[in-house]
C-alpha cells in the first residue's frame, strides 16, 4: 500500500514537472518595440523616414527574433514635449514595450528623459541630437544610435577650414535647441582650426518662407555659406532660397547631409541641389555590400531612396533587435538586455557600428556632393572626414 502511494506520488511529480517544462518551453509573446516619433508637425518628414527605416530593420530580421514575433507599436509625439510625455507613458505603462526607439525631437527627448530613466526602460535614440542626453544627462538605459549635435559638426568645421580652404563663413541654422547646438559645434571646430564665423542666421522651425532670413547673408564678406543645422522640409525651403536669391551661384554652399541626402528631399530640390556639398554619417552613394543591400531593401519597402533619416531609423531598429538576438529573445531579462545593447557590434551600411562607453554611437563622417548621372540625382562620396568619431 505504501509502495503504491509512493509510486503514485512520484508519478504525479513527474507529470507536473513535465507539464511545467512544457509551459516554459512554449513560445513567449511578441517582442514589443515602441516607436516614438514626430509623425505630424514640422519634423514629420524625418519621423516618417525614421519609421520606415525601423520597419526595414524588422523585415531584415524576418519579423521575428528567436521565434518571437516583432511587434512595432507606433506613437506620434507631434514634436511637442507635453504630448511626448503622454505618449511615452502609454507605451511603457499600457503597451508594456520592451524597448523604445526614438524620438526625432531633442526637446521631446529631454522632456521624457527623467520618466524613462525612472522606469529604466531600454531607450534607443534616433534623431534627438542634444549632446546632454548621452553626456551629463546620460543613464545606463539611454543609447544613441545616431550622433550628438556636436559629434559630426565639430570635426567637419575643422575640415572645412583645413581641407577646403574656406576662411570666413556665414552659418545658417534652425532656431531651436538641436539646430543651435549643431551650428555652434560647427563654428567652434571652424574657429579652433583658424577660421572666422562672420555671420549667423537663425531660421524659425517651420517658417513658411526662408527668404527674409537667407537674404541677410552678405556674400561679399564670406567665402562660403554653411547650413550647419537644417533638415526636413525647412531644408528644402532654405536651399531653394539659396538658389533663388543667388547665394548658391555666388559662393560654395555646404550643408549637413540631412538637408539634401534624403530621398524625399532630392526630388523636391531637383537640379537646384546639384553641386551642393554636404557632410554627415551616411552617404547614399557608398559602394559597399551592406549599403547596397540597405538601399535595395529600403527602396523596395518605401518606394523612395534612403537618406540619413532612413539610415538612422534602420540603425536604431537594428541595434534594438541585434541586442534582442544576443539574449535569445529574452528581453524581459532587462539587465542582460541592457548589457547586450551596450555590446552591439556589427558591420552596417556605413561600416562598423558600435557604442562608446557613454552609449553614444561612434560614427564615420563623409563629405559628399550632389551629382547627376543620366536621370539620377544622388549624393556621391568625396572624402572621409573622420572615422569612428566620438562625442566630445
Amino acid at each position: 500500500m505504501k509502495t503504491s502511494r509512493a509510486l503514485a506520488a512520484m508519478l504525479t511529480i513527474a507529470v507536473l514537472s513535465w507539464l511545467g517544462s512544457e509551459v516554459l518551453a512554449q513560445p513567449k509573446g511578441p517582442i514589443k518595440v515602441g516607436i516614438f516619433l514626430s509623425l505630424t508637425g514640422p519634423l514629420a518628414p524625418l519621423g516618417a523616414f525614421n519609421r520606415s527605416g525601423i520597419e526595414v530593420a524588422s523585415q531584415e530580421f524576418g519579423g521575428q527574433v528567436a521565434g518571437r514575433k516583432i511587434e512595432l507599436l507606433v506613437e506620434d509625439d507631434e514634436g511637442k514635449p507635453d504630448v511626448g510625455l503622454s505618449k511615452i507613458r502609454k507605451l511603457v505603462e499600457q503597451d508594456k514595450v520592451a524597448v523604445v526607439v526614438g524620438p526625432v525631437s531633442s526637446p521631446v527627448a529631454l522632456a521624457v528623459r527623467e520618466y524613462m530613466v525612472s522606469k529604466n526602460v531600454p531607450w534607443v535614440l534616433t534623431f534627438a541630437t542634444a549632446p546632454s542626453l548621452t553626456r551629463d544627462l546620460g543613464a545606463p538605459n539611454i543609447f544613441r544610435a545616431s550622433w550628438s549635435g556636436e559629434q559630426a559638426q565639430y570635426p567637419s568645421g575643422s575640415y572645412v577650414y583645413q581641407k577646403l580652404g574656406f576662411q570666413r563663413i556665414a552659418v545658417v541654422g534652425l532656431d531651436y535647441v538641436a539646430g543651435r547646438a549643431e551650428a555652434k559645434a560647427f563654428s567652434e571646430g571652424f574657429k579652433a582650426a583658424g577660421g572666422k564665423s562672420v555671420q549667423e542666421v537663425w531660421v524659425p522651425l517651420g517658417a513658411p518662407d526662408a527668404a527674409p532670413f537667407v537674404t541677410q547673408i552678405q556674400p561679399g564678406s564670406v567665402d562660403a555659406v554653411v547650413g550647419a543645422g537644417i533638415w526636413g522640409s525647412d531644408a528644402v525651403r532654405i536651399i531653394r532660397a539659396f538658389e533663388e536669391y543667388g547665394i548658391k551661384g555666388r559662393m560654395p554652399v555646404i550643408v549637413i547631409n540631412t538637408a539634401v541626402a534624403d530621398g524625399s528631399l532630392l526630388p523636391a530640390l531637383g537640379k537646384s541641389a546639384l553641386g551642393l556639398r554636404s557632410y554627415g554619417p551616411y552617404c547614399f552613394g557608398l559602394d559597399t555590400p551592406e549599403n547596397r543591400k540597405f538601399v535595395d531593401l529600403f527602396t523596395r519597402h518605401s518606394g523612395k531612396a534612403p537618406g540619413i533619416e532612413a539610415y538612422i531609423g534602420y540603425t536604431a531598429g537594428r541595434v534594438a533587435l541585434e541586442a534582442a538576438k544576443a539574449v535569445n529573445g529574452n528581453v524581459e531579462d532587462r539587465a542582460a538586455y541592457l548589457k547586450a545593447l551596450q555590446n552591439v557590434d556589427y558591420v552596417g551600411p556605413t561600416g562598423r557600428f558600435h557604442f562608446d562607453a557613454n552609449r553614444n554611437a561612434l560614427v564615420n563622417i563623409f563629405l559628399q556632393e550632389v551629382r547627376q548621372v543620366g536621370s539620377d540625382i544622388f549624393n556621391a562620396p568625396i572624402d572621409l572626414i573622420g572615422r569612428e568619431v566620438a562625442q566630445r
